[in-house]
């Protein structure tokens, strides 16, 4: 049987359009599949989740994975009995004993306005409630429909642990809460725990305030204030040179 011309130019141009997206639809699959592999878990249960609800397409989830690794983005650890996402490390201090170290971490704390709701020398537990300002950026409409970048300010509470063992010192920040100001024209505040916000699902207008604002607590509590502490407490011996 044959088909006359008009016919079988139809036939060609619809078999090379289905060609053309079953190719396409392996080439989103196979970019899908490398950008998954590179995940961590907390990323992989988040894109199982909105492909799976259909909230995100194929080519919207490898534009947030885009958005993620162009801009460093910050990995956190699910602690799994609280299920709360901890910032942690061990700290070591050479030449100082339990007992130095305990005190200069309580007065560390009295310095850096930490709320001490907890101390005991025998445990060497330390358990302090903290609010730290956070500067970071949020996007903002403008009047010709692009998006304006400013920078912001975003106090954030938590809680810092302190285990105290020998000479060394186990570090943990958990509880991160943020407090955001002028959230919308509506609501003037609101508040959004770390764990709510990470790993970034979404790609509205708020999702570089989002996106800040956790690279600005992983700096601040993997490095600033850890550092601070460290610094701190391996000073004693020039407090008392006078």
């Amino acid at each position: 049987m044959f088909l006359n011309r008009p016919l079988a130019k139809k036939f060609k141009y619809i078999k090379n359009s289905n060609m053309k997206k079953i190719i396409l639809v392996i080439i989103l699959s196979f970019k899908i599949f490398c950008i998954y592999a590179q995940l961590p878990d907390s990323e992989k249960h988040a894109i199982d989740s909105l492909l799976k609800s259909g909230r995100l397409n194929s080519n919207q989830v490898i534009q947030l994975r885009k958005k993620w690794s162009s801009l460093n983005y910050s990995e956190f650890k699910v602690n799994n009995s609280t299920e709360e996402i901890d910032i942690s490390d061990i700290l070591t201090f050479t030449n100082l004993d339990k007992k130095i170290i305990y005190q200069r971490c309580l007065e560390w704390i009295a310095i850096n306005y930490g709320g001490l709701i907890h101390n005991d020398l025998e445990s060497g537990k330390i358990i302090a409630n903290g609010l730290i300002d956070l500067k970071h950026y949020a996007g903002y409409q403008s009047g010709l429909g692009s998006m304006k970048i400013s920078p912001i300010q975003t106090s954030a509470n938590y809680t810092l642990i302190l285990t105290i063992k020998d000479n060394k010192i186990k570090y943990i920040i958990t509880n991160i809460t943020y407090n955001f100001k002028n959230f919308s024209e509506t609501v003037d505040e609101i508040s959004y725990p770390l764990s709510s916000l990470y790993p970034i699902k979404n790609l509205n207008q708020d999702w570089i305030r989002f996106f800040t604002v956790i690279n600005a607590s992983s700096d601040m509590f993997s490095v600033s204030l850890k550092n601070s502490l460290v610094n701190y407490v391996n000073d004693v011996e020039n407090d008392y040179k006078f």
